[in-house]
């Protein structure tokens, strides 16, 4: 882990590339709002797929509310 990514701290803007080959960087996907970035190993791990899950849960009540 780098030495500068510590809680609190601000998140350094990667830019990498989207699903088109368009690079991005978070704060342009970001725009001014919330952001909650997930750090994982990929969905072959199970405990990650499991926090996707909740996330995704979480997401889901948050729309209803939302709407």
């Amino acid at each position: 882990m780098r030495p500068d990514i510590v809680p609190g701290a601000t998140f350094p803007d990667y830019e990498l590339p989207d699903h088109r080959a368009k690079h991005q960087k978070l704060s342009e996907l970001q725009q001014g709002d919330p952001l909650v970035l997930v750090l994982a190993r990929g969905g072959y791990c199970p405990k990650d797929r499991r926090q996707h899950e909740g996330l995704l849960q979480l997401h889901r009540e948050r729309a209803t509310v939302a709407s």
